[in-house]
């Protein structure tokens, strides 16, 4: 049994997925509750990133016209805690 080297599997899944851009963005999955917290993060979660937007799905219009106030906050804190100038806006729609 041949052993394939784990670049060259990553390289796969990035190209059969088309994860193009910067990889370390999609951290922001993983890292999302911890930016925005538990309460905010049950009504709004990323799920896309096309060059350099986060697109947030948000479950209410309120929590939406709420999450919208806090939009920079949650850009400088995602370029803290992934690398700066990972994102350049967040696009918030209902879902």
């Amino acid at each position: 049994m041949a052993f394939t080297p784990v670049g060259v599997v990553i390289e796969r899944i990035i190209k059969r997925y088309r994860l193009n851009g910067d990889i370390e963005a999609y951290k922001v999955f993983s890292v999302w509750e911890d930016i925005v917290g538990t309460q905010i993060a049950s009504h709004a979660r990323p799920v896309k990133i096309k060059e350099k937007m986060l697109y947030v799905m948000v479950d209410d219009p309120l929590w939406l016209a709420q999450i919208k106030y806090i939009e920079y906050e949650i850009i400088k804190k995602l370029c803290n805690a992934i690398k700066d100038d990972v994102f350049r806006d967040i696009k918030f729609f209902l879902k």
